[in-house]
């Protein structure tokens, strides 16, 4: 009976140590998986930019012309010392959309990817935001359809090449040119970080 109990232990061991590598070798995956898809993402987004600087209808409630193409990066920093995180925000206008059937949609679409906290303040998630058409009556960075992308991501930083140094923010606003090359550093939940970078097509 000793002897038998010593080998069930020993077998009982090993399966547990199996399941155990099997679970975390899935969990390395579904975090590998999830980290680039969402850089695949940005970066065709990034890729696919477009800015027209004479694309400027005017607003009927101003008079004023409005720029309904744009880049725009925002640096956000949260925490101090080793644990400062940065949740930067970035909207664009690009040529991504997947247009409805039977729409008036145009390939051109403005999004955005910013940080939300959550409601019982246990941390952020990660947001995309999609406007499908464009107008004067809803300037850039305002309006569309918000949803959360997911609750994994602690921190995303971008950094924008302009031909001669990298930069932490850019607005076409004021710049009125697109960056060459944007950089994107992604850190999940678990502390690994992602590092990819896009290049930015001239329309």
């Amino acid at each position: 009976m000793a002897i038998l109990v010593l080998i069930l232990s020993v077998i009982y061991g090993s399966f547990s140590t199996a399941g155990r590598n099997v679970e975390q070798a899935e969990a390395a995956r579904d975090e590998t998986d999830l980290a680039r898809t969402l850089l695949a993402k940005l970066s065709d987004d990034l890729a696919n930019a477009y800015y027209n600087p004479v694309m400027s209808p005017v607003n009927p409630n101003t008079n004023a012309n409005v720029n309904l193409t744009i880049l725009y990066g925002k640096k956000a920093e949260a925490g101090e010392g080793e644990d400062k995180v940065r949740r930067d925000s970035l909207s664009l206008t690009t040529l991504t959309n997947w247009r409805k059937p039977n729409s008036k949609e145009t390939e051109l679409l403005e999004v955005g990817y910013f940080f939300k906290e959550k409601p019982d303040g246990s941390g952020y998630s990660l947001y995309r935001r999609e406007k499908r058409e464009l107008s004067a009556d809803v300037p850039p960075l305002e309006g569309g359809v918000e949803y959360e992308i997911t609750d994994r991501v602690e921190g995303l930083q971008f950094r924008y090449y302009n031909g001669t140094k990298w930069v932490d923010e850019w607005d076409t606003r004021t710049l009125r040119v697109l960056p060459k090359a944007v950089e994107l550093a992604l850190t999940l939940d678990t502390g690994k970080v992602y590092v990819t970078e896009a290049d930015v097509s001239k329309q």
